[in-house]
């Protein structure tokens, strides 16, 4: 570990599920993830449980960050202030009330070869 902390959002996952080359530099940071990327992730609709099990082997090697009324307060605000997704609200609170650095991943900026 690099002593970075980073909380990543549910296409931060599955980027890294798949072993995007992209964040290859960011491997050895230690990874949180918001209560919510896990219900997305989870709760995909004909999840397979080859896929539920890779994700609960990568949820297994980070740490999950709990619903709490700070993050709330913070989400609404957010809310009020940017026209943004609930979950994406959810996990910019969580970042914002936890200052962690944020991985927000959007797939059609995310380049396909290496950053690094």
């Amino acid at each position: 570990m690099n002593g970075d902390k980073y909380l990543a959002d549910t296409n931060a996952f599955i980027f890294l599920l798949d072993k995007h080359p992209s964040l290859k530099p960011l491997l050895e940071s230690e990874w949180h993830y918001s209560f919510i990327s896990e219900i997305e992730r989870k709760g995909k609709f004909g999840i397979s449980n080859r896929e539920l099990r890779s994700i609960n082997g990568m949820l297994s090697a980070c740490v999950r960050e709990s619903y709490s009324e700070e993050i709330n307060k913070i989400t609404i605000s957010l809310k009020q202030e940017f026209k943004i997704k609930v979950p994406d609200a959810i996990i910019a609170a969580t970042s914002i009330h936890k200052i962690f650095h944020s991985l927000l991943l959007i797939k059609a900026l995310l380049p396909s070869k290496p950053l690094i």
